[in-house]
């Protein structure tokens, strides 16, 4: 069944027509940046012009940053979204398009295109990890996406890694995503060096053998193993797949999490450690595949 399925970034919104996990086509605009009324705009648009290409469609889903309300379709806060507090996108996008719409988190969507298409197909259950910006999960078992009894389940980010460590955006000290981000590498090698630097450069000095670039790097591998270990001894899944920006560098960066994972899970069940393969696409065909759960 063809499914649309959207995805809501802090710069740029995709949509995507999507038929048992392959994209028929996708469309993408930036993310206005003028309030909830405006990104509904743009969403609309956006799903109207591809779904008069395909009329058949009949669901829509949408993967947002959140936190969510996924039983009233809200976005409760996007902070990298100006204006999306308390935002009703399911009964706007309803309103709009008459067709059915199912909201999810970004990084559930993402993974559970990734367990049901991706790296994770042969895995009954397994965890993703997206690490980019930011640090988000998501917890899959069969076809089914772990929620948790408020819905953040899977806000891997945001676990306690370091005592008294740096402050993340939610105001909580020594957070994964505060150590190990992609804004976290670029504001400790900014400090280190004494300029700017984007998270690109770092690891571009880290691969030609820089020994300030290289701790800064290795830091943040260690304390992404460290919170891998900790998910192992939890939740024990068949496999970990790692997705977002970061997991472009590809091995350079995944065989230092890996190194990490092993050392603090010695003793227990070797921990599997995948690339996501779905790439850019993993958001739209996540939400859309999502949408056939309605």
């Amino acid at each position: 069944m063809k499914t649309l399925g959207i995805d809501l970034g802090g710069t740029k919104i995709a949509a995507a027509v999507v038929d048992d996990g392959k994209v028929l086509k996708e469309s993408i605009v930036p993310t206005p940046q003028t309030g909830f009324d405006a990104v509904l705009a743009a969403m609309s648009k956006l799903a109207e012009s591809l779904l008069r290409d395909f009329p058949e469609v009949e669901r829509v889903g949408v993967g947002s940053p959140g936190p969510l309300d996924l039983k009233e379709g809200t976005v409760l806060f996007a902070p990298n979204i100006p204006g999306m507090t308390d935002a009703p996108i399911v009964e706007g996008l309803k309103q709009a398009l008459a067709k059915e719409v199912v909201l999810e988190n970004d990084a559930n969507a993402a993974g559970y295109a990734e367990h049901l298409y991706g790296a994770a197909t042969d895995l009954e259950t397994s965890i993703f990890i997206t690490i980019s910006t930011g640090i988000g999960g998501g917890l899959f078992i069969g076809d089914q996406v772990i929620h948790g009894a408020h819905s953040i389940a899977g806000e891997i980010g945001h676990m306690i890694v370091q005592l008294h460590g740096p402050l993340d955006g939610d105001g909580h000290y020594g957070t994964l995503e505060s150590i190990a981000a992609g804004r976290a590498i670029a504001r400790d090698a900014s400090y280190s060096y004494g300029q700017a630097m984007d998270t690109r450069e770092v690891f571009s000095r880290a691969q030609d053998g820089e020994r300030k670039a290289l701790k800064i790097i290795d830091n943040a591998a260690l304390f992404t193993g460290i919170g891998i270990a900790n998910l192992h001894k939890i939740f024990n899944p068949e496999g970990f797949v790692i997705g977002g920006g970061m997991s472009q560098v590809g091995r350079f960066y995944l065989d230092k999490i890996q190194a990490a994972v092993e050392l603090y899970c010695e003793g227990y069940p070797p921990v599997i450690l995948r690339e996501a393969k779905l790439g850019t696409e993993a958001g739209v065909i996540g939400a859309a595949s999502v949408a056939l759960k309605l």
